[in-house]
């Protein structure tokens, strides 16, 4: 309100006048008007108030706030004169906003205007880095990082990746990832270098650019070390020992925790473990080694991350040592001061023998009279001796040092004393004569003393030259020991004659390598093992010369394509690449890639798929092949872990369903063999019709090959190939093979599958030649020289021994063969067999550990001695040689190899060795066959009326109770723990005339039924057999017991297979050819008496077994089908099965 007041006269009166204005705030302006919109400001326009309410306006109020309300209110004042348009800054970019605006005049505010559109300001590169950036790394070649991404207020824009950069720290090269899904807060860097420290930058990053990086360092896992360098020492070799030097490898990839050396000679080879004082340049003692021999030596270095590659071989050679005594053979006294002594060189010596050495001793004062005899001869006169004394005489010869002046003197010969009667002459002088006298001084000796000396130089030669004779034989069947033993395989006469084998493209006019027949196949075999396998390796160098390096591999080295890569260095040729089919979705973009290639088999192109094992980004891609190529078997033949390296990733679910990419695998069974475990998976493509979307895969996966070289007995790879190349349909596609890179193992297993065919089709074998075109289809396959010697091993007990499985419900038909002859020499089929198995002969270093003086008296008997592979070990005690040392050998069942533990009856000596090892392998049941046959087989075990004491300092051992019954009897004790809280139960179930020959041969199932059902209680840990000598009872039973399990389960069994593995792994211990036989009788029995079983139940309409005890044993529990779970699926053979069933492998 506005006031004015005016006086003025009218008419002579005075006249107050006052004017009243009314005033207010303005009117609202009009609704703001979005002019430019920017990242960090936006200009507006507004229409003026229309009413100033008698109050002229003085500026105008602009008001920004943000739709979200997660932003501070901006205000900005504008002069009238600049109602035109207002700038506001300070807004924040990508944020949604509304403009109002105010009339400001004397009296105030107006009311707000209408808001404006709603708008966003523009975007711009993000503000702020990611957070909380993690970097680890568990692998020596990869790191992992996660992320949170930026603060929402800071990434200014809609975020469409993150951009990962990367480098070694001191590099300036930098290698970039960007993640197509920004919701993705996490990625795995590959390929990169093991133990180095790297830098890491993420950035987030939308349409306008790239925000600042969140920064981390990182250093990768120890990866395997580099080869160490051999170096000459300056320390000559001695007789039995050697230094030896080495450089640290030149890239170490780590911390070496050891080194690991190796020392060869022959077949023999020992292992040193170096962990301390482990730097530049190392140095190693290596003792008790052989004089005068050549050592092959070699190093690999050890980091956390596992073992590197050995260096290259370095040999060293031994020095010579002393020889051996020589032997006296005349012995005659010339005078009264001269003696004539002839004798045969030392049998023993190294190199040569460049001297002898003569001492004679004077009885009476010991005074002794040495000369060195300065040449070979093997005769001398040593005259100067004092007459009427007695004396000694003895001889050594001398070898002289190959690196020093040193002179090795031997062991003397016999001493043989004598007695010179004579006058006394003070000026006689010790002295040897030139062996040129001996002729003068021949005609002084006496005729008698002649006569003697020649008869008993005959007699001494004669008897060295039986020793000769003997030792002659004994190195002869050292040697035939220790090469192959294969027997004669009879020349089939119907085999077409020779062929070369044509399976790729380029191939040479002529083979490089000639085919060899069947018959001549094991000879072959024998000659190449000759010479510690010199035949093997000459072969193998020379196929590797001849093996082409040159072929395309573009697609495995495309950047997108190198993290499908298991190893760098392990590629799929391009021209034999599997190539993965495109998808039908045009907007969908898939890869054709997987490291992959087909090879061909005999006569069968693409018979094959060699791959490596999958990595968790390839399993898609890896089920996509298997079914795009209708693979119906998988082969993998490596653990997931070897040496504390993957080797594999799981790809395939333990239960239930899992999918990768379109293919829904789902875990239908597993069951377990010896050396191999079986999965049975149905697949089904998501994106198929249902009637065409389901079938059945088997992955045989062999769970038996060693982390370091190949399996110690050919017999089981053998069958593993035969099972599952079986199980493969004819019109099925290729049997995908993989190992780690699908190369070494892989091949060998190609091989071998494939040299089978080309025996039964051709008659012929030619493994170097087949080898050379597989070559041409993936690199490296077949990657050693000792899984080239087992494709052969392997082909030659295929050769031996074809086809020794039988079908239950034809043992008897199988028997009647075996009695059959089976060659010109008049031997039968079992004959043939038995001596097969029998022809191994162990060689002296497999045993040696167990006939130490140490351990030796720790054997019953030397005929059943323990092999080194399946030797079972104890913990060692500190200080006392020997006490890991046990009379036991693993043996193998229907499900694991070491099912079974043969063991002699404990002597006195031996009966804490034997609780230690119940306690070590955690064995729960032990089997006793032998007799109670007083102090010969003592009681072993404690009970109420005789304890024993059992002091290990681990555990202590007490007796529960025993179960006496009319055929067998249980006792049951406790092995408690003397330093924690476990406790082992263990029984021991003793039946010592269980092979009673007076019962059918079938009854001897009644006892291994009844222990098979007290070990399904507690079924933990090996278990433990004992018999007189862990000889034929012991073998008997773990064969009958195994044999029982495989017709129960495959329908089939296989004697001959099982038998071999046993003598081979415990020689001697299947005992006679009628021992063996018995194996036989006592399944064909067992079959005969279940078919007389079913008939009579049958011709009673019963349909199940009686559940009734025979003769005081539990009744046999029904085997498979399984029938509580039988949802069905299609086999490649179109047949139904039940879910849960296994089939014949």
């Amino acid at each position: 309100m506005f006031k004015s007041s005016n006086q003025q006269v009218v008419e002579g009166r005075f006249i107050n006048t006052t004017l009243l204005v009314v005033q207010d705030v303005p009117s609202p302006p009009g609704r703001p008007i979005i002019i430019t919109v920017g990242s960090r400001s936006v200009t507006v326009r507004w229409q003026a108030s229309l009413q100033e309410n008698n109050s002229p306006i003085v500026s105008y109020l602009a008001r920004i706030k943000s739709v979200e309300g997660n932003r501070p209110t901006k205000e900005m004042v504008v002069l009238p004169k600049d109602i035109g348009s207002a700038t506001i800054h300070g807004v924040q970019p990508y944020t949604a906003y509304r403009v109002s605006a105010f009339a400001i005049n004397a009296i105030g505010s107006s009311l707000q205007s209408d808001d404006s559109e709603i708008f966003f300001t523009l975007q711009e590169a993000p503000e702020s880095a990611p957070q909380n950036l993690k970097a680890t790394s568990n692998h020596s070649s990869r790191i992992h990082l996660s992320w949170q991404p930026p603060p929402a207020d800071k990434i200014h824009g809609e975020l469409k990746h993150y951009e990962i950069a990367y480098r070694r720290s001191g590099s300036n090269q930098e290698q970039v990832i960007t993640t197509e899904n920004p919701q993705k807060s996490e990625i795995t860097i590959y390929g990169l270098m093991p133990y180095r420290e790297y830098e890491v930058f993420v950035s987030a990053l939308n349409s306008e650019g790239k925000g600042p990086a969140a920064t981390a360092r990182v250093v990768t896992a120890e990866g395997i070390p580099g080869k160490p360098k051999m170096i000459h020492t300056t320390t000559s070799p001695m007789s039995t020992s050697f230094y030896v030097n080495w450089l640290a490898p030149e890239v170490i990839n780590g911390n070496i925790v050891r080194y690991e050396l190796e020392w060869k000679h022959g077949n023999l080879t020992r292992t040193k473990s170096i962990q301390q004082h482990l730097t530049n340049p190392m140095s190693a003692y290596i003792s008790d080694l052989a004089p005068f021999t050549q050592y092959q030596v070699r190093v690999r270095a050890v980091t956390n991350g596992g073992q590197g590659d050995y260096s290259d071989v370095y040999p060293v050679h031994t020095d010579v040592a002393g020889p051996g005594p020589p032997i006296i053979n005349n012995f005659t006294v010339l005078g009264s001061h001269s003696i004539y002594l002839q004798w045969e060189e030392p049998f023993l010596f190294y190199k040569n023998i460049d001297s002898y050495f003569i001492q004679v001793t004077d009885l009476a004062s010991y005074k002794q009279h040495t000369r060195p005899l300065y040449d070979t001869s093997t005769e001398t006169i040593v005259t100067g001796l004092p007459s009427n004394k007695e004396y000694k005489v003895k001889i050594a010869a001398v070898t002289k040092s190959l690196y020093s002046n040193m002179q090795y003197i031997g062991v003397f010969s016999k001493e043989y004393n004598f007695e010179l009667i004579g006058q006394p002459d003070s000026n006689v002088n010790f002295t040897v004569a030139d062996p040129a006298a001996v002729e003068k001084a021949e005609q002084e000796v006496e005729s008698a003393g002649i006569i003697a000396g020649v008869i008993c130089g005959i007699l001494l030669i004669v008897i060295v030259t039986l020793v000769a004779i003997g030792c002659r034989s004994l190195t002869c069947r050292k040697y035939y020991q220790a090469a192959y033993n294969y027997l004669a395989v009879p020349t089939n006469s119907n085999s077409p004659p020779s062929t070369s084998i044509v399976v790729v493209v380029d191939q040479p006019e002529e083979p490089v390598y000639p085919a060899i027949s069947v018959g001549d196949f094991l000879q072959h075999v024998k000659a190449l093992h000759a010479d510690s396998d010199v035949g093997f390796s000459h072969e193998f160098d020379d196929i590797n010369k001849r093996t082409s390096v040159v072929i395309k591999q573009d697609a495995s080295n495309l950047p997108e394509n190198k993290s499908k890569n298991r190893y760098v260095n392990i590629t799929a040729y391009d021209h034999s690449r599997v190539l993965l089919e495109k998808s039908l979705q045009p907007r969908q973009k898939q890869s054709d890639y997987i490291n992959a290639n087909y090879v061909d088999g005999y006569r069968k192109p693409k018979a094959y798929i060699a791959t490596q094992g999958p990595l968790p980004q390839t399993f898609a891609d890896f089920w996509r092949m298997i079914w795009e190529q209708n693979s119906v078997v998988i082969v993998m033949i490596t653990k997931l872990m070897e040496r504390g390296r993957r080797k594999c990733d799981q790809y395939w679910p333990d239960e239930g369903v899992e999918t990768y990419g379109a293919i829904q695998v789902k875990h239908v069974n597993t069951f377990s063999r010896a050396h191999y475990t079986v999965r049975i998976f149905s697949l089904k493509n998501i994106k198929l019709k249902k009637q065409f979307s389901e079938r059945i895969v088997h992955q045989f996966h062999y769970t038996e090959w060693p982390d370091h070289g190949v399996p110690d007995f050919t017999l089981p790879v053998l069958k593993f190939v035969q099972k599952s190349a079986m199980l493969n349909p004819s019109k099925a596609g290729p049997i995908v093979v993989h190992c780690s890179a699908g190369v070494g193992r892989t091949g060998t297993y190609i091989l071998i599958d494939s040299m089978i065919a080309q025996i039964n089709t051709e008659g012929t074998i030619n493994i170097p030649e087949f080898l050379l075109n597989i070559r041409k289809q993936r690199n490296y396959l077949v990657q050693t020289e000792e899984q080239y010697m087992l494709i052969h091993d392997a082909l030659a007990e295929y050769l031996m021994c074809p086809n020794s499985e039988v079908k239950g419900g034809e043992l008897s038909k199988y028997i009647e063969k075996l009695s059959e002859s089976s060659g010109d020499n008049g031997s039968t089929v079992l004959q043939n067999q038995y001596q097969l198995i029998m022809a191994f002969k162990p060689k002296s270093a497999d045993q040696s550990f167990a006939t130490k003086s140490s351990t030796e008296c720790k054997n019953r008997s030397l005929e059943y001695l323990p092999l080194w592979p399946k030797r079972v070990s104890l913990p060692m005690k500190p200080g006392v040689e020997g006490s890991e040392y046990i009379n036991a050998s693993y043996l193998q069942g229907y499900n694991k190899t070491d099912e079974f533990i043969v063991t002699q009856h404990p002597l006195d000596s031996t009966i804490e060795d034997f609780w230690r090892m119940v306690w070590d392998k955690n064995s729960s049941l032990i089997v006793l066959l032998s007799q109670d046959e007083g102090e010969d087989y003592p009681q072993f075990w404690p009970d109420e009326e005789r304890p024993i004491s059992v002091d290990t300092g681990i555990f202590k051992l007490t007796f529960r109770e025993d179960s006496p019954g009319a055929d067998y009897s249980v006792k049951d004790f406790l092995l408690e723990s003397t330093q924690d809280d476990y406790v082992l139960m263990t029984r021991i179930v003793s039946c010592s005339d269980w092979l009673n020959p007076e019962s059918p041969a079938h009854k001897s199932f009644d006892f291994i039924e009844n222990v098979k059902e007290i070990h399904a209680r507690n079924e933990i840990g090996p278990v433990i057999v004992v018999d007189r000598y862990g000889g034929v009872d012991g073998a008997k039973f773990c064969a009958l017991w195994t044999l029982y399990d495989q017709l129960q389960h495959d329908h089939t069994i296989d004697v001959y297979h099982l038998c071999k593995l046993y003598h081979n792994k415990r020689p001697n211990i299947i005992g006679s050819l009628e021992d063996y036989m018995f194996l036989y009788s006592a399944l064909d029995s067992y079959e005969h008496e279940q078919n007389e079983k079913e008939s009579a139940s049958l011709s009673h309409h019963f349909h199940l077994r009686s559940s009734a005890k025979r003769n005081g044993t539990m009744p046999r529990s029904p085997t498979l089908p399984v029938h509580n779970n039988t949802d069905t699926v299609v086999t490649p053979q179109n047949k139904t099965l039940p879910a849960k069933i296994e089939t014949d492998v």
